[in-house]
């Protein structure tokens, strides 16, 4: 049997184009799946820095046990870390904003997240979280 010559010209160009277009829809792929990863982070990270907020805000003031809570869910600082967590990644302060009010702030930084999408795979920090939470009157008269 004999191939036209037309067709022996295109005979590899169907392998070059699956090439083309699996190596692009794979690098898509990837990428969705990275950013999906960094907002569920994101998202989980605010969601920890707002929780020791607000057990810093409704209890008596003490870092340890607020930086606990966002590491561990918990104020004894026992079990896993969350999400990887670690307590170096946790600040928390109590600004005295007068008349009584104090504001607990909980910053969570450096956390590192590694990307593994072609051309910017690699290790990165996600940005700065910041939570604050004034403590109102909790309660005192007046």
């Amino acid at each position: 049997m004999r191939i036209l010559p037309s067709l022996r010209k295109r005979r590899g160009t169907t392998l070059v184009e699956t090439a083309l277009v699996l190596t692009i829809a794979l690098t898509t792929f990837i990428g969705l799946i990275d950013i999906g990863t960094v907002i569920f982070r994101l998202q989980g990270l605010v969601e920890r820095a707002r929780t020791g907020a607000r057990y810093g805000v409704v209890n008596t003031f003490n870092a340890a046990s607020i930086s606990n809570v966002v590491v561990y869910g918990n104020s004894g600082g026992t079990g896993s870390p969350l999400l990887g967590l670690l307590p170096q990644y946790v600040t928390v302060t109590n600004v005295d904003i007068g008349d009584g009010l104090a504001k607990i702030q909980v910053v969570i930084e450096g956390y590192p997240v590694r990307f593994f999408t072609p051309l910017i795979a690699g290790a990165t920090t996600l940005p700065r979280i910041e939570v604050s939470l004034t403590t109102e009157s909790l309660g005192s008269p007046g």
